[in-house]
């Protein structure tokens, strides 16, 4: 009899488990993070208009901007500091779920404009998220403490 119980209380604990492990790599597989080197020298031929967001004050080490026009890109890297200008993004849907994400690198040196061409869905409740950020290419990460406020926009 103890011998049932505790082959019940395994297999429950077994049980239970196996779901927590199934539904962690379920969320985590919901949404990659893209991660990309801006390389366009020349953007788009019009645009509606761009948000922008900088760090740096008026002497700014990064400048992004997003146009919602062909989901444009455009990164600005102002200072000659060691780091490349990044655009650190996130697609929220109209729940304000995150189902898409990334971070945009300029890794083309101080005083270089570069572009980058997405491909985010139109006509929905979708918004994106960006800010400014200071990263490296090489590790492809971003400085810690380094971004902006967030920007928000329809997509």
């Amino acid at each position: 009899m103890i011998k049932n119980r505790s082959f019940r209380r395994i297999g429950t604990l077994a049980g239970t488990l196996s779901a927590a492990v199934l539904l962690t790599v379920t969320q985590a597989s919901a949404a990659s993070a893209e991660t990309e080197r801006a390389t366009a020298t020349t953007g788009p031929s019009s645009v509606d208009s761009w948000e922008c967001a900088g760090i740096g004050g008026n002497d700014r080490s990064a400048t992004v901007c997003y146009s919602a026009l062909g989901d444009w890109f455009y990164l600005y890297d102002g200072k000659s500091d060691g780091y490349s200008a990044v655009v650190d993004w996130e697609i929220r849907d109209g729940q304000n779920r995150v189902v898409r994400y990334g971070a945009t690198f300029n890794a083309d040196g101080v005083g270089a404009v570069r572009y980058k061409n997405k491909d985010f869905p139109d006509g929905s409740n979708d918004s994106i998220r960006f800010r400014a950020c200071l990263g490296n290419w090489g590790p492809k990460t971003i400085k810690a403490g380094s971004c902006s406020g967030w920007m928000t926009r329809s997509t």
